[in-house]
């Protein structure tokens, strides 16, 4: 694999898990519950995937998915507890909408070996990450890899979401970078992958189940643990 200025990742369910930091989430929301706290939990993180389909917030190459989509990620907070208000009979939803909200700012579970692995390239590399989400949200739960990157590239904060051509010029502005000194890391196809292939970027799909590359798409790697990185750049 040739030599690179940047590496770029991806950041939920690539460097660190959602799924976990959303069931946490629950769990903090629903601790004072006289329910059963754990099959709530499952309830609702099946409810909020749900969710995330219907406003179409999983849609990120429909343009009017983008105008709204961090008006929509609002929207979706908010529509978890209304369910539960109603579901569960929740007498605060609004504090505990406050106290899901907030437990999803807090540092998030880094996904297996990716600390050690940012840490290592960024001896050699420019590290950054690039990720579709909230400001507040996304600077917190990616705090513990902050000392190790040139930039954190969050799209609320960009005007733009993966994997729209500004997305990607926008990083290449502020990185005064080319395409092809620039490898993108990421585990989604139709935001990370598909964002490296609209630019002329190499990419490397993060794919832990190993998966059959759909047709359509180019990457210079297929990984399924992110340690691999380590001994292809």
């Amino acid at each position: 694999m040739k030599r690179y200025r940047h590496v770029i990742f991806d950041a939920d369910h690539t460097l660190i898990d959602f799924n976990e930091d959303e069931k946490r989430a629950f769990r903090t929301a629903f601790r004072n519950t006289p329910l059963d706290r754990e099959e709530i939990v499952s309830a609702m993180w099946k409810y909020s995937y749900e969710n995330w389909e219907e406003l179409g917030l999983n849609r990120v190459n429909d343009e009017e998915i983008r105008k709204k989509y961090h008006a929509l990620y609002y929207v979706h907070i908010h529509a978890l507890f209304e369910y539960a208000e109603e579901k569960y009979a929740l007498e605060n939803a609004d504090g505990a909408e406050r106290i899901f909200y907030e437990t999803l700012c807090l540092p998030s579970h880094p996904r297996s070996g990716a600390r050690e692995v940012v840490a290592a390239l960024s001896q050699k590399y420019a590290v950054s990450i690039a990720t579709n989400g909230l400001s507040e949200m996304q600077n917190a739960r990616l705090k513990e890899f902050k000392p190790f990157l040139t930039r954190l590239f969050i799209s609320e904060e960009m005007a733009f979401i993966k994997p729209t051509v500004g997305f990607g010029n926008y990083m290449l502005n502020a990185l005064n970078a080319r395409a092809d000194e620039c490898l993108f890391v990421g585990d989604s196809l139709t935001s990370d992958i598909a964002l490296a292939n609209k630019i002329g970027m190499d990419a490397v799909w993060y794919d832990p189940d190993g998966r059959a590359l759909p047709d359509g798409y180019r990457v210079t790697a297929h990984i399924r643990s992110l340690g691999e990185l380590t001994e292809l750049i």
